[in-house]
């Protein structure tokens, strides 16, 4: 019983709390601060994930400071020189979080911290080697506090780099060089399931962004490493979408020529849990390589689809109109599609390079490079366009429900006027009553004062029963019992 309450007291709390920012900024953040603030108060109650405080703790945990361990800021080169100058555990001890926390903070901070065995080899007087603290990118957290949400960081609107054209020399690549992103990729794609035309949808969801069948897995992961590379060295990083602001994956239609009236598909294609992303400055662009499809004329035969195009001459004249028959199916083409697009929800942006039978993809890869440079003003300008729109009606809503809640004042003041009216009257009935009964005892009274013997016995006790009956009568409290419009 005790644990249900203290869920239910929280759980109350935290809606309360998520209630005033409602108010505050919008409907669409209410779940936000609802969620933050049942975090606080679980860690208010001492709440705990796996029965500890300092067990299982995810990312996006808000650590409740006491009294007597104040949060202070600490930005990545103070926490860089404590993390090489004690072990992990002093100093998530000396900011009141775990080790594990602690080590969690530093790789979003992108702060390096000691290998394993560091100190040892300290104490024995052995050379460890301390890397440089690197510069921040983008994503990185430049200042973390105790009882900060790591996930939900706020950014300034992402700016361009002054535009500069790379020479393609500048973006030579070594061929042995592989990108971590796409490091490891192939196995996993390769141990997925097939699904409809032959793509390809592994169960893991923290992958570049490829969608391909089989036979095009090896080229696809190939340009894809050959496009990152000449990123990089053009000094642009790119990397899974960080969790510093919402990041999403614009939807595609992986037809070659988009049908007229849009097709939903089951299963679904494979869609990464963090889009691939560029950051060109600090303006992110996603990054989608796909195969794309086309609508054919096939035949039924021995339990699959085959293209007309596909089925010799000789056998065609032998298939049955019945058992064989002819319909229209999406087929895989082989020839692939790169495309750039904007991530932040706020804008919309794509552009596509298409192979074709000819020209392939790697062929242009130094002016898509380019070409994807040059966007990042155009979408730093629809972001903050975008957010510009987005403040405007979060305005605009504010400004409604403050017209919705004045008239919905007066009309609980004219509610309230009109029912302590009604009231009112109903009171002066009542006093009426009152009156009349009371003035009726008096008479009676006065009457029964004139009587003798037992009939004055009898009516006194008549009266008596009379008063009982009726019970008291105060005017006085029931005009006192009522409420004027301002009480209500």
């Amino acid at each position: 019983m005790l644990p249900m309450l203290a869920f239910t007291y929280w759980v109350n709390n935290a809606v309360e709390r998520a209630g005033e920012v409602l108010v505050q900024q919008g409907p669409f953040l209410y779940w936000v601060a609802t969620a933050q603030a049942c975090f606080a108060n679980r860690r208010r109650c001492g709440v705990g994930y796996a029965g500890r405080k300092d067990r299982g703790m995810s990312s996006i945990e808000v650590f409740q400071q006491s009294d007597s361990n104040p949060s202070v800021p600490v930005t990545r080169e103070q926490l860089y020189e404590e993390v090489w100058q004690w072990p992990m555990t002093k100093v998530a001890e000396r900011l009141g979080v775990s080790s594990s926390f602690m080590a969690r903070v530093c790789t979003r901070m992108n702060v390096p911290r000691p290998s394993r065995g560091h100190w040892v080899k300290r104490e024995n007087g052995k050379h460890s080697p301390q890397p440089s603290l690197p510069e921040a990118g983008p994503g990185d957290l430049q200042v973390w506090h105790r009882g900060m949400v790591l996930g939900a960081v706020s950014q300034p609107l992402p700016k361009a780099p002054t535009s500069r054209a790379v020479h393609p020399q500048k973006r030579s690549v070594p061929r042995s060089g592989i990108h971590p992103i796409v490091a490891g990729a192939y196995e996993v794609f390769e141990q997925g399931r097939v699904i409809d035309q032959g793509f390809l949808k592994p169960g893991k969801q923290r992958l570049v962004d490829v969608v391909v069948t089989k036979q095009q897995l090896r080229p696809a992961l190939k340009l894809m490493n050959q496009l990152f590379q000449k990123l990089e060295a053009a000094g642009h990083r790119v990397m899974y979408a960080p969790s510093d602001r919402i990041y999403s994956r614009a939807p595609f239609d992986e037809h070659e020529q988009p049908p007229k009236k849009q097709r939903h598909r089951y299963p679904a294609l494979w869609s990464p849990s963090k889009p691939t992303v560029v950051f060109v400055g600090t303006v992110a662009i996603g990054l989608t390589l796909y195969e794309m499809t086309e609508e054919l004329e096939a035949r039924y035969i021995d339990g699959d689809y085959i293209p007309v195009s596909k089925i010799p001459a000789k056998q065609l004249r032998r298939l049955s109109p019945t058992l064989n028959w002819t319909t229209h199916m999406d087929f895989a083409t082989g020839r692939l599609c790169l495309r750039a697009f904007c991530p932040y929800p706020n804008a919309e942006w794509t552009s596509s390079w298409k192979e074709t039978t000819g020209i392939r993809l790697q062929t242009q890869l130094d002016d898509i490079v380019q070409q994807i440079i040059n966007a990042a003003p155009v979408i730093a300008g629809l972001v903050e366009e975008g957010e510009e729109l987005v403040r405007i009606r979060r305005q605009e809503w504010q400004e409604q429900m403050l017209r919705l809640e004045e008239r919905d004042r007066l009309r609980r003041q004219t509610e309230a006027r009109q029912q302590a009216r009604a009231d009112l009257l109903s009171v002066i009935q009542q006093w009426d009553e009152i009156r009349r009964i009371q003035t009726f005892f008096r008479d009676a009274e006065a009457s029964i004062s004139g009587l003798e013997g037992e009939d004055r016995g009898l009516a006194i006790d008549k009266l008596s029963q009379a008063r009982e009956l009726i019970g008291e009568m105060d005017a006085v409290r029931v005009l006192m019992d009522w409420k004027g419009p301002t009480e209500r």
